[in-house]
């Protein structure tokens, strides 16, 4: 008969004799029960805990790996990479090939909207997330950065930090990146000028603020200071004592609180004409009449490379970026251009939605070197990462290349922690929240039953953002509401 007291004398005997060995056997146990019950938990329970369990335990037994590149219209190549939970997503597009330009959510100065219905509203062919932006109260949905549109400054740029800039000259479009400042002047009928504060943002204290018609109806401030309303360069009303004026249609309000209050009462009156002179100050010295001809900035930040050098970690820092946010890893979007005009739109996300994967800037600005970029700027990350290509999310959802069209010709396998080395090359056709804070060489149209062509093989040797291990919880649902995003329109 079985003697369980025995064996167990003899097992505590063996842990005395043999303490070490015991420990390693003990841990390996306890090693191999949990890899049990995470599983068994993952099949049995819907749970976030059983999923996430169970995707840990699958992305170091089994990572998935894919890597597929197409072109999905003329001058456009999509290339996306799976590489164990994270998914690197880079939209290059030739100059010539698109019309890129930045719209607002809502078409209003606050607000938010889904990057799928910004894009669907405006029949935009691909459309990534903007900058930062406002993420509660009255102002939700403001953006925190530089923002101009057809030639129309919307937000005014944050702590002299990155932006970029498009135009377009003979068909193509031209884009320029830097960080700049934005000088606002009110230019009185004596000649005297007043300082203005900043644009369609909540007014602080000593503060002149403009608010244009794209606003909102009324300027949403509080009884404390005055206002004054300009009509075709005239000045119509004043409302001293008094918040929440309506935005005339053809002008603007000019509003002052504190000392300001007081200089804009004493040096202005009922009658006057005003003007409102803008200059920017980029940080490349003679580059101001340069910026002024861009009728499209956006801005977002840090300055991740400019003239083929990456932004040290102080650099980030003094555009208002702290420690957390530049090293630790995040989703992120981002975008760079080559010395061809050739732009590169990048989100690198978790695979799925539930999960936070992402990659550090400095190892971002490294891969915008490898894929051949000269400048590069980050914009607004974490849930906001998103890349929508003809209404479809492709930063979120995992991808079975085998699933897809053409994907036998076009996936291939990549080792783990080895990506292969190589760039893309010339693609035919890549909140005011105060966060504290490739070589793509014509690859052509990919077809069945074909052999690759060389470009694409080069595209594939572009590398994914690899060597993170953090997931951490995140809504169902990623991608909220954004206030501003980059639209793509193609001309094919």
């Amino acid at each position: 008969m079985f003697d369980i007291t025995y064996l167990g004398r003899r097992c505590f005997r063996f842990i005395q004799r043999y303490p070490r060995t015991s420990t390693i056997v003990s841990l390996s146990l306890v090693f191999c029960i949990g890899i049990w019950i995470g599983i068994w938990v993952g099949r049995t329970s819907p749970s976030w805990l059983g999923n996430t369990i169970t995707d840990t335990i699958r992305s170091h037994i089994k990572p998935e790996q894919s890597d597929v590149t197409k072109s999905v219209a003329h001058g456009i190549v999509h290339r996306q990479i799976l590489d164990n939970g994270v998914l690197t997503n880079i939209l290059a597009v030739s100059p010539d090939a698109a019309d890129i330009r930045p719209y607002r959510a809502l078409s209003a100065g606050i607000g938010t909207e889904s990057l799928v219905s910004l894009a669907r509203r405006h029949k935009a062919f691909a459309a990534i997330n903007g900058g930062f932006f406002e993420m509660s109260g009255t102002f939700r949905g403001e953006s925190v950065g530089a923002l101009k549109i057809d030639g129309e400054w919307m937000s005014e740029p944050e702590q002299g930090r990155a932006v970029i800039g498009f135009r377009t000259v003979d068909g193509k479009i031209e884009s320029y990146i830097d960080r700049i400042a934005l000088l606002l002047k009110l230019v009185l009928p004596n000649g005297e000028t007043l300082p203005i504060d900043g644009m369609n943002r909540s007014r602080g204290r000593n503060e002149i603020i403009v608010y244009r018609p794209h606003f909102h109806a009324v300027t949403l401030t509080t009884p404390d200071g005055v206002e004054v309303a300009v009509r075709d360069g005239i000045v119509t009303s004043i409302y001293n004592k008094q918040g929440n004026s309506r935005i005339p249609a053809d002008g603007y309000i000019l509003s002052a609180s504190g000392r300001k209050r007081a200089d804009l009462l004493e040096r202005i009156k009922q009658g006057d004409v005003v003007e409102i002179r803008e200059r920017v100050i980029p940080e490349r010295v003679g580059d101001s009449n340069l910026w002024a001809s861009f009728e499209h900035i956006i801005g977002g930040g840090p300055l991740l490379l400019r003239d083929g050098v990456a932004s040290l970690t102080q650099a980030y820092e003094r555009e208002g970026f702290d420690q957390a946010f530049h090293s630790f890893w995040h989703p992120r979007t981002a975008i760079g251009k080559k010395a061809d005009g050739t732009l590169f739109f990048v989100t690198i996300t978790a695979a799925e939605a539930g999960v936070r994967r992402g990659v550090i800037l400095p190892r971002l600005s490294e891969l915008f070197l490898e894929w051949g970029a000269t400048d590069a700027l980050n914009l607004d990350g974490g849930n906001s990462s998103m890349l929508v290509i003809q209404n479809e999310v492709v930063s979120v959802n995992k991808v079975d290349a085998a699933a897809k069209p053409g994907a036998k010709d076009q996936s291939q396998r990549v080792s783990r922690g080895r990506p292969s080395p190589g760039s893309v090359d010339r693609p035919r056709q890549a909140s005011r929240g105060r966060p504290s804070p490739g070589s793509m060489n014509r690859p052509q149209q990919a077809s069945r039953g074909k052999p690759t062509p060389e470009g694409v093989r080069a595209a594939r040797n572009m590398k994914p953002a690899v060597g993170n291990r953090r997931i951490r919880p995140m809504p169902q649902q990623q991608g909220r509401a954004i206030a501003d995003a980059i639209l793509i329109f193609s001309k094919s």
